[in-house]
C-alpha cells in the first residue's frame, strides 16, 4: 500500500529558491514510491531501489549544500546548528539505505515510506521553517534578497523513472 505523498502549499517557507528545491525532493520521493511500493508488480530488484534511494540522498545533499551557502550569504546566525542537523540527517539516511541494501529490500513497506516521508518533512517543517522565519524578519541587502528568490536550473537530470541504475 502506498501512502499519499505530494507537495502541499502550506509547507512552503515563502523563500522561492528553497521552496522550489523542497518541492523537487518531494517529487523525487513520490516517484520512488510510485515505482517501488506496488506489491502486484514484478520487483525490479534491490539494485534499482537502492540506486533510486541513492539519487534521492544525493539530491538532498545538494539541496543541503545550497541551503547552507544561502544561510552563510545572509549571515544566518544558526547556520552551524543547521549544518549539524543536515549532517545528522544524511548519516541517518545513509545508514537506513545501507540496511535496506544489506537486507535486499526490493519494495518499500508502509513503515519504510513513513520513515522517508518523516525524514524529509520533519526537517522542512522544523529547522527550515525556523530559518525561513529568521530570514524573512531580516532587513536584507537587495543582493541577499535576490539569492532567496532566484530559482537555479536543476544541475543534473533525475533518473527515478529509469529502469537501469
Amino acid at each position: 500500500m502506498r501512502i499519499p505523498f505530494a507537495w502541499h502549499d502550506d509547507w512552503a517557507l515563502q523563500i522561492p529558491v528553497i521552496d522550489h528545491e523542497h518541492r523537487e525532493l518531494v517529487e523525487i520521493l513520490a516517484a520512488i514510491l510510485d515505482r517501488f511500493v506496488d506489491e502486484d508488480d514484478v520487483p525490479e530488484g534491490p539494485t534499482h531501489l537502492h540506486q533510486a534511494l541513492i539519487e534521492l540522498g544525493e539530491a538532498a545533499r545538494e539541496h543541503f549544500s545550497r541551503e547552507e551557502a544561502l544561510m552563510r550569504a545572509i549571515d544566518y546566525e544558526d547556520v552551524t546548528e543547521h549544518q549539524t542537523e543536515h549532517a545528522l540527517l544524511m548519516a541517518e539516511y545513509t545508514d537506513l539505505i545501507r540496511q535496506w541494501q544489506i537486507a535486499g529490500k526490493q519494495r518499500l513497506t508502509v513503515t519504510d515510506q513513513q520513515l522517508i516521508h518523516d525524514w524529509i518533512l520533519d526537517h522542512i517543517l522544523g529547522a527550515d521553517r525556523d530559518f525561513a522565519k529568521a530570514c524573512l524578519r531580516q532587513d536584507l541587502h537587495p543582493d541577499q534578497r535576490a539569492r532567496l528568490v532566484a530559482v537555479p536550473p536543476r544541475p543534473r537530470p533525475l533518473r527515478t523513472d529509469q529502469t537501469d541504475p
